[in-house]
Order: structure tokens, then C-alpha cells, then sequence
């Protein structure tokens, strides 16, 4: 079984690649979606209570952008599994697709970032770029 990594953010584009991966498992290839939410990275001279605090509300944004997908990977009964992590999207997303070995990166063209204008959003430019593995982008 493969390991598709589908980063998540709670945008469309997001659950449109989301669809596209169980598209493929219900098309016969056996996989497993490895569902991401990247969070930023949190500020380091803040106190304990603070840090815990921040990272509690890290957990709940985190929770609430993976949600819905994980509903729609659960009724299509495709396996999954959820991964939280926080730093910069692009790296955070090819350091865990080099460290879980994963076959490939499902992923929309733009997110919730702040240049969601643009046609292709930098983080996608990116990770085409730099991907150790084949990137599908999903409008």
C-alpha cells in the first residue's frame, strides 16, 4: 500500500485534492492518505502558560481545517491518517513526504495563505519544484 500525502488547510482546493485521492483508492490503487496541516511556527520568547495556550489553539485550527476531510476519506472508507505540524508549509510538506517515504503529493493549487490570489500559489510552485516524489496539483 502507498502513502499519498494530501496537505490540508480547510480550503476548497484542499478538499477538491482530497476527492482526487479517493477518486484514485476507489480506482484501484491501494492507498492510504496521509492527511497534513501545517500551522506556523509558534514565537519562542513567550512564557510557559502562553505556549501552552497557543499551541492548544494551534490543536483546535489544526482540527477544524482536517475535519471536513477526514469526513469525506471516512464515508468513502479510504485509510488515513492525520498529521499536525507547524513551520513553514513548503518544507514542513517535503520533510514529512521525504520522511514517511510517501509516493506522492495531492495537493490544491492555492490555500487559505495570504496571496491567495495568485494562480499558482507559491507553496504549490514550490513543492513542484523541490518534491523528492510526483506532485498532482487539483484546481
Amino acid at each position: 500500500m502507498v502513502e499519498l500525502l494530501v496537505p490540508v488547510d480547510g480550503s476548497k482546493p484542499g478538499l477538491r485534492a482530497v476527492r482526487h485521492a479517493i477518486r484514485l483508492a476507489e480506482g484501484g490503487l491501494q492507498a492510504r492518505v496521509l492527511l497534513l496541516n501545517v500551522q506556523p511556527e509558534l514565537p519562542r520568547s513567550r512564557s510557559r502558560a502562553e505556549k501552552r495556550s497557543d499551541m492548544l489553539r494551534q490543536i483546535e485550527a489544526a482540527d477544524e481545517a482536517v475535519q471536513p476531510a477526514v469526513t469525506l476519506l471516512e464515508r468513502a472508507g479510504v485509510a488515513h491518517e492525520r498529521c499536525l505540524r507547524s513551520g513553514a508549509p513548503a518544507e514542513t510538506i517535503l520533510e514529512l513526504a521525504r520522511e514517511r517515504q510517501c509516493a506522492a503529493i495531492v495537493m490544491g493549487t492555492r490555500g487559505l495563505g495570504a496571496v491567495a490570489g495568485l494562480v499558482l500559489g507559491s507553496v504549490a510552485a514550490k513543492i513542484v519544484q523541490l518534491a523528492p516524489v510526483p506532485v498532482t496539483l487539483v484546481k
